[in-house]
């Protein structure tokens, strides 16, 4: 359940991250959505208000409650997000699963990712993005066991300082050409986004490159781009919404053929049921991968990020 409270409610131990992390959470600037903004989705969009989090609250909450009576789990993880914020700042429940604590946590990551940034003057940073190995059709996503094999993959790949989140997406093949044999099965998909100093990111994306091939399913698993200082490039692998990625086939006017795309769609009821339990095993920061950093707080109870050494 979630790190902060158990299936029947009582306190568990956290580890240092997370009591780190719940800490700065409990203390509430984190829960004023214009405190810290940054444009949302391809076309730029404006930030969820308070007012929009609280209404996806109570989708979720009701959502949990319908599919909680034949699952018994969902019904104890609703019966956390129903108590959030009941009178005190201090009840908010911390799950994952909670659209306003999500979204708390995630301006958290911004605010401590942009100051530690800013602390690192004429350091170039670049963006990273990972298709990591795909899950075998039917298996589950463990955000946890996956953030472990990502460290791994990270410092073999010569990362000594970085800041990722990992992401999901439940993919489908709707492509015609080629027929049936030609598509790839559906599967759950985790993503590694994050962000690395500019310096030596070219070996970093040649040695990813050789740990980790191209498959059919993802053609180009290691891309690259200069950060351009964007806080919506930090923020987007710890949204809390995940989507169902279809490859479609659309004709380029320009080549005159058909080239590979893809769309995003709305979760399936099953789907969505292992997005909640795979945040619930999560925890607070069970998505978030340091490397070479930690999570610290101010003087003044901010969140940073410091350097291990």
């Amino acid at each position: 359940m979630s790190e902060l409270e158990t299936k029947e409610g009582g306190p568990v131990a956290l580890s240092l991250t997370n009591r780190v992390v719940a800490t700065a959470l409990a203390a509430g600037p984190a829960y004023n959505t214009g405190a810290l903004t940054w444009p949302v989705g391809r076309r730029g969009g404006r930030s969820p208000t308070r007012a929009e989090r609280r209404a996806l609250k109570s989708r979720r909450r009701r959502w949990l409650r319908k599919h909680g009576r034949a699952h018994a789990d969902l019904a104890a993880i609703g019966a956390i997000i129903e108590n959030c914020r009941r009178g005190r700042l201090t009840n908010r429940c911390g799950h994952p699963a909670c659209p306003e604590c999500a979204d708390a946590l995630q301006r958290l990551f911004v605010d401590a990712t942009s100051c530690f940034i800013r602390s690192q003057p004429g350091q170039a940073w670049m963006r990273v993005s990972i298709i990591l190995p795909g899950l075998d059709p039917g298996e589950q996503p463990d955000f946890v066991t996956v953030s472990e094999f990502a460290q791994t993959i990270l410092r073999e790949a010569g990362v000594t300082l970085g800041v990722f989140v990992i992401d999901a997406s439940w993919n489908e093949d709707h492509r015609q050409e080629g027929g049936e044999a030609g598509r790839f099965a559906r599967h759950t998909c985790l993503h590694l986004y994050g962000l690395i100093p500019a310096a030596g990111s070219l070996a970093v994306r040649t040695a990813l490159k050789r740990l980790i091939p191209a498959t059919e399913a993802a053609p180009r698993p290691v891309h690259t781009k200069p950060w351009d200082g964007s806080p919506a490039a930090i923020a987007y692998a710890l949204k809390g919404e995940f989507q169902r990625r279809q490859t479609i086939e659309r004709l380029d006017t320009k080549r005159g053929r058909l080239v590979r795309d893809t769309r995003d769609r709305p979760l399936t009821v099953a789907q969505q049921i292992q997005a909640v339990r795979a945040l619930d095993r999560a925890g607070l920061t069970g998505r978030i991968v340091l490397v070479g950093l930690r999570f610290e707080l101010s003087e003044t109870g901010r969140l940073c990020l410091v350097p291990t050494t």
